[in-house]
Parts: C-alpha cells; structure tokens; sequence
C-alpha cells in the first residue's frame, strides 16, 4: 500500500512539476509582467487572468482599468484601440523583476538595482519610485509593515508614465 501511495505522490509531482514551471513570472521593464505585454491586446491578458474582472473607464476617458479582485493584477488598456498601456501586480512576491526585485523588496534594494535617477509621485500612503525611461515603477509603502517595501511594481512603456497615468 505504501508503494501504491509513494508512486501516486510521485506522479503527482511528476505532473504538477511542468505546470508550475510555465508559470511566467517574469517582470521585464517596458515590456511585460509574466504573460502579459505592453502593446497587446487586452483580450489576450483576460484570456490569461480570467473574466472575472472589473472593468471602469477613467476619468480621462481615453482609458479603461481592468481589475481582478482575486488576483493582483491591474492592466491599463486604451479605449479605443484595446491596446495595454501599462500593467501593475500588488501585493505579491511571486512576479521578480530582472534585477531581482519583487513585492516586499526594501526601497535601498530597489534604489540599488536601478539607480537613483528617479522621479516620484507621493501620497500618504505610498512614494513611487519612476524610472521613467526604463518603463518601470516601484510604490513603496509608507506606513505598517509595508513601510520602506515595495507594494507594487508598474511597467509601461518607456517615457510614457505621465501620458498614461494622467486622467486616472
């Protein structure tokens, strides 16, 4: 019986091991967040995240935010062309960055990795970091155990940021 038990515990293994390993994790600067691209279409990024999203045009009205309550996703799309502008993940150590950098990372490990040729945007909540030419941001918290760490990371494409954030 435990040979029974140990060979179904191995293929499990076996078969969840491929799986887990496609999962894209990846954060690249002005370009993606796991498997969604700046640039794409929208449609492709709910086909990956799932329907289950909210969707509000912004005030701007040149804009929709697409979110997803049990992910910690938020993707930026243009109204008109459906084409994604700017992705977000909160909240989550799972996305890295290429420099290593991920949710709950300390604000010198970021200032370390990218530099310190930086803008912000601050509220009493957060600072973001903005590397604009790089199409990156990092929001780094302010207050509780999120102070001094990264609670999310924004790519959009290079020296963009003030055109897509505008009007939100």
């Amino acid at each position: 019986m435990k040979a029974i038990l140990l060979a179904l515990m191995l293929g499990l293994v076996v078969l969840t091991v491929p799986a887990a390993a496609q999962t894209n994790t990846a954060i690249v600067p002005g370009q993606s967040i796991g498997g969604i691209r700046i640039g794409g279409n929208v449609n492709d990024a709910v086909n990956e995240l799932g329907t289950l999203v909210d969707r509000t045009d912004t005030r701007g009205g040149k804009h929709t935010v697409y979110d997803w309550p049990l992910r910690p996703h938020l993707v930026i799309a243009e109204k008109d062309t459906n084409r994604v502008v700017l992705i977000l993940v909160a909240f989550t150590d799972v996305y890295r960055t290429d420099k290593g950098i991920t949710g709950g990372s300390e604000r010198g490990a970021v200032e370390s990795a990218y530099g310190r040729d930086f803008t912000t945007d601050e509220d009493d909540a957060s600072i973001t970091l903005i590397y604009d030419s790089l199409g990156i941001s990092f929001e780094v918290g302010k207050i509780r155990s999120m102070s001094g760490r990264v609670m999310a990371i924004i790519v959009y494409a290079p020296g963009t940021w003030k055109q897509v954030t505008e009007g939100l």
